[in-house]
């Protein structure tokens, strides 16, 4: 209660003291009181066995749920039944949830698929390679690696390798030694014709990074060798020029 509701009650009730000593001490003993009230500290005697908070300043959590004579029983706050009154997820739906109707990434139509075995290969066509040849952009004495078409510009990505195919094969008439994922029959028979080789290589996405960017490893791992069925079988069939056509021995081989 605060000094002046006090004085006002003692007043009304003709308790008020008249003269200034009286007061005074009314007011000490006021503040006396207080200090005893909210202050559980003994000037002289303060030490770790009883320091405490002050009374008031710290309160119990409120535990719902422990029965009806705590105030909090039965349905503990939530009510009857409904969203909120579920335990997990504080009540909330999950994502994509409308109310228990079906959902409208469930009413909208599928088409089509995709196909996890499918691969991007960077077509190359003679034409082409023959005019960055006689440009003076790519040297034909040495391996054609698809490193030297990625550095020349020749082709802008690799994806998943290259496929060189047979556009402006009647013009080509430069022999090469070329390595590339995949060449077309038209394409092989052009090359070979000019008195070149082709030979389609396997790579890997890890293979292919370390093929294009040698720099970014300390130490360069080991080519993968293939594992899928129809990959063995592309690149061991010499009507294909595969890399591994003629070896009996595959697992373990590198480039």
């Amino acid at each position: 209660m605060s000094m002046h509701r006090l004085v006002t009650r003692l007043s009304g009730l003709g308790l008020y003291p008249t003269s200034a000593t009286a007061t005074a001490s009314l007011r000490t003993c006021v503040t006396t009181a207080s200090v005893s009230r909210y202050s559980t500290v003994v000037p002289g005697k303060v030490d770790l066995s009883n320091l405490s908070d002050n009374p008031g300043s710290k309160s119990q959590r409120l535990r719902v749920g422990r029965g009806q004579g705590s105030g909090k029983g039965n349905t503990a706050a939530r009510g009857h039944k409904g969203q909120k009154a579920r335990a997990g997820n504080n009540g909330q739906p999950k994502p994509g949830f409308e109310g228990g109707q079906t959902r409208l990434i469930d009413r909208l139509p599928k088409r089509g698929f995709k196909n996890s075995e499918h691969k991007d290969y960077q077509p190359l066509n003679l034409d082409r390679l023959q005019y960055w040849i006689e440009s003076g952009r790519i040297d034909p004495t040495q391996t054609i690696t698809m490193k030297h078409l990625l550095d020349s510009r020749c082709i802008h990505k690799i994806q998943d390798g290259v496929k060189l195919l047979g556009d402006g094969k009647a013009e080509f008439k430069i022999p090469i030694n070329i390595e590339v994922s995949r060449a077309s029959k038209s394409a092989i028979k052009a090359v070979e014709a000019a008195g070149g080789k082709i030979t389609s290589v396997y790579y890997n996405q890890l293979g292919l990074r370390v093929l294009t960017k040698p720099h970014k490893f300390e130490e360069l791992p080991k080519f993968a060798r293939p594992m899928k069925k129809k990959d063995i079988a592309f690149y061991t069939d010499e009507a294909n020029r595969g890399y591994l056509a003629g070896k009996t021995e595959i697992v373990g081989m590198d480039h």
